[in-house]
């Protein structure tokens, strides 16, 4: 019986220096049944020229006209994608040995009920500092199965950590793709539809070492609050149910008085929670 093929989706933006690394750490892994679709979101680097180094052909490079962000270049990937399973690579990520093969197997066994399965994973920062996620304060039997209140509670699980089948976002049955009106979030906005609908699996491994390097996106906390309030929107029910709700618009407004951002944070509570 022929392997599942695995479309890996890595989006870059000037991110040269890096993307070889990350590149090679997929190239390189046991299970060869691959495509490694590279999305250039129109970077001003040496980006083409970094992939254009690599003899492969399991390479599959485009690029986009402009800078869109990650939501759109990730879902530019899940397009282009033939694999019956996708797992998402980062340019400045670097996955281990063994991380792809481990994750086929699994999900392989598992029925269709199960849409992804992950692993823990290892952050560092540019100071040195370095976090697991998910980390010890997450009990084993919150790391599978029907994730979806957990997680609602709390996001865990990152998207380079994770394969899933495609069918499950592209699919009759799928979910659909990223976000794109997500300013940040845009995984855990994901997940959240994933875990609403299907079972997840996980591996018990670190498999992936990822690096928190300045000037991104997350560092933003204007964004931060948007994307937060977006989401208290969107499940308000649910999070009503679970009496968290008066609590996540509590914890926005702290937080937008910390960062001296009070206005933006009623703005936005007004506008996706309170309508």
């Amino acid at each position: 019986m022929e392997q599942p093929l695995v479309s890996v989706v890595l989006p870059t933006w000037n991110r040269a220096a890096y993307l070889p690394r990350a590149m090679e750490s997929v190239l390189s892994q046991d299970y060869e049944r691959l495509e490694l679709i590279v999305v250039d979101d129109g970077s001003t680097d040496g980006t083409r020229q970094a992939v254009e180094a690599f003899e492969d052909r399991r390479i599959r490079y485009m690029r986009t006209p402009a800078n869109r962000g990650v939501s759109a270049a990730r879902n530019a990937g899940i397009r282009r994608a033939c694999g019956e399973y996708i797992a998402f690579q980062d340019s400045d990520d670097v996955w281990l040995p063994g991380k792809l093969g481990k994750q086929v197997r699994v999900l392989s066994a598992c029925a269709d009920s199960v849409a992804l399965v992950y692993h823990p994973m290892s952050r560092s920062t540019e100071r040195g500092e370095r976090r697991m996620i998910p980390d010890d304060g997450i009990p084993m039997a919150d790391r599978s199965g029907r994730l979806f209140e957990k997680l609602l509670r709390r996001n865990y699980i990152g998207a380079p950590a994770i394969c899933v089948r495609r069918a499950a976002l592209t699919g009759p049955e799928g979910v659909g793709v990223f976000d794109t009106g997500m300013p940040i979030l845009e995984d855990y906005e994901l997940l959240l539809r994933i875990a609403r609908r299907y079972e997840i699996a996980y591996i018990d491994e670190v498999l992936i070492d990822t690096f928190q390097l300045g000037g991104g996106t997350n560092a933003d906390p204007r964004k931060g609050i948007t994307a937060h309030a977006m989401l208290a929107g969107k499940y308000r029910e649910e999070l009503k149910q679970l009496g968290l709700y008066e609590a996540r618009l509590g914890q926005l407004r702290e937080f937008g008085r910390l960062v001296h951002a009070e206005q933006l944070a009623e703005d936005v509570i007004g506008r996706y929670c309170e309508r």
